[in-house]
């Protein structure tokens, strides 16, 4: 009959503690760390090409020259921080998107941000769509939830 090595199933069951100590430390938690928004606007950002609002939103469209407007969506709260879209809307059509408050609970969130919101933003101005930037989920999600708010909130006027 084999004798269990008693040392062995200590070290084992340390180790296995270690990294599972390890490992729930490493785990982001919801709303850490992020205290205020702050405002993050991104200057020198040339709007492309304008593009047509969406159907049902084009209240201003029949407007013809009705001058440019901002209107600023809803705060869309997320894993990371708060995200509101801003959008000039001018004849029907969006001329420019800028985020407002972009999510900056920690280092990495403001990079993900800083690197996602500019193809964000050019994306609401090219098709007043957004698809989801690759390893930004949460701030896209956020952004198309602030952005179709205020996409109703033009078409209501």
């Amino acid at each position: 009959m084999k004798r269990k090595h008693p040392l062995r199933r200590i070290v084992l069951g340390t180790a296995a503690t270690v990294s599972g100590v390890v490992l729930l430390l490493a785990l982001k938690q919801p709303g850490s760390g992020g205290g205020g928004a702050v405002a993050q606007n991104q200057p020198g950002q040339a709007p492309p090409v304008a593009a047509t609002a969406p159907p049902g939103g084009g209240a201003g469209a029949g407007a013809g020259a009705g001058g440019a407007r901002t209107v600023t969506g809803d705060v869309a709260q997320t894993q990371y921080g708060p995200v509101q879209v801003s959008l000039t809307v001018s004849g029907g059509k969006i001329t420019g998107a800028q985020a407002v408050k972009t999510p900056n609970s920690g280092p990495r969130s403001k990079q993900i941000a800083k690197d996602s919101i500019p193809k964000l933003n050019q994306q609401a101005v090219s098709a007043a769509k957004v698809d989801t930037v690759s390893g930004a989920t949460y701030t896209s999600e956020g952004y198309a939830k602030s952005l179709q708010s205020a996409l109703d909130k033009a078409g209501a006027r």
